[in-house]
């Protein structure tokens, strides 16, 4: 995937990653729901305060890994007998420099942005200000990642004939798997814009 556009959607669609640190040496995930600032380039989040990442991650570099809709690919869909199985997928690996951000009005930029996005009719934001709101506050901690690059991979049968990846959809298609049908629409998609 190279089309910026379509990387933004992908992300905001897909918006509850997987952050990698390293904490001495080893590596160290959370998963968490972020907001991609498109025009900042750069991803904002907040974490629990009892979570040990955060105390490390000021400075460092993250990959932070947005996973899409995948499916397992059985070679016997192909009509050919020389194929193996596969899976189709598509995911969408930020890297950048972390920022702990642990002001009281950055981070309620950050929670304000974050609630906006997820549910645009909430009035939490209004409520800020009542102690129940800043006692939890207390608990977190918000981070941005400044974005330095971005690898999108849509792997979806491309390699193969228009004929064969119809085949694929068509099985595909048939599944009651959600991210089976999902995989079938992206390949169609990408079939029909060919």
């Amino acid at each position: 995937m190279s089309d910026r556009n379509e990387i933004v959607q992908f992300v905001n669609a897909n918006s509850f990653g997987i952050m990698v640190t390293t904490v001495d040496g080893v590596p160290q995930a959370t998963h968490l729901p972020f907001f991609y600032d498109e025009e900042q380039n750069l991803l904002l989040a907040h974490m629990a305060r009892a979570n040990p990442q955060w105390k490390t991650m000021d400075g460092q570099s993250a990959l932070v890994v947005f996973s899409g809709p995948h499916a397992y690919i059985s070679p016997s869909w192909y009509g050919d007998t020389t194929s193996v199985p596969t899976w189709n997928y598509l995911a969408v690996h930020i890297v950048g420099r972390c920022t702990v951000l642990d002001n009281h009005d950055e981070l309620g930029s950050i929670l304000e942005k974050t609630v906006q996005f997820y549910e645009p009719t909430s009035d939490l934001p209004s409520r800020s200000d009542q102690s129940f709101y800043q006692n939890m506050m207390r608990a977190i901690v918000g981070f941005r990642i400044d974005i330095t690059s971005v690898e999108a991979k849509a792997k979806l049968s491309q390699n193969k004939s228009p004929i064969v990846q119809q085949r694929v959809i068509d099985h595909l298609s048939r599944s009651t798997d959600p991210d089976s049908l999902a995989v079938a629409q992206w390949m169609q998609e990408r079939l029909q814009n060919e």
